[in-house]
């Protein structure tokens, strides 16, 4: 894997209040924000994006419990060429003494799966899905 981090997602409590204070911090135009119910993204030029996701979901996520010293508060986020690559890097994270969390699975913003290093740090693999 030759690491391309092009998401940096991190946990909070109150997405309200950190949105707020990240967008007067990035001093950004609306154009360059997309927000869901449960998140909010900061785009930036290089295909560079800053997500905020509650810390409760990035917990889900990972598979551990909110209460667990330890539990992530970011997600580092691989884009993967294909979802061919995103399975074998998974296998890769397995020879190399890491833990898959999810195997890969297809959603509407493409193909991902979600490993540990031997740490416990998170990373996503993501491939975008084929264009139309």
């Amino acid at each position: 894997m030759k690491p391309s981090i092009s998401i940096i997602t991190i946990g909070v409590d109150d997405l309200e209040r950190a949105f707020a204070f990240y967008r007067t911090l990035f001093e950004i135009e609306d154009e360059q924000i997309g927000a869901g119910e449960d998140h909010v993204a900061f785009f930036f030029p290089n295909d560079f994006s800053f997500v905020l996701f509650p810390r409760d979901q990035i917990a889900q996520t990972a598979g551990k419990d909110v209460a667990v010293a330890g539990t992530p508060g970011f997600v580092l986020s691989h884009q993967a060429s294909s979802p061919a690559e995103v399975d074998d890097i998974l296998h890769r994270v397995l020879a190399a003494g890491g833990a898959v969390i999810t195997e890969g699975t297809q959603s509407e913003w493409g193909y991902s799966a979600y490993f540990e290093d031997s740490e416990g740090n998170v990373w996503e693999l993501m491939a975008q899905p084929a264009a139309n």
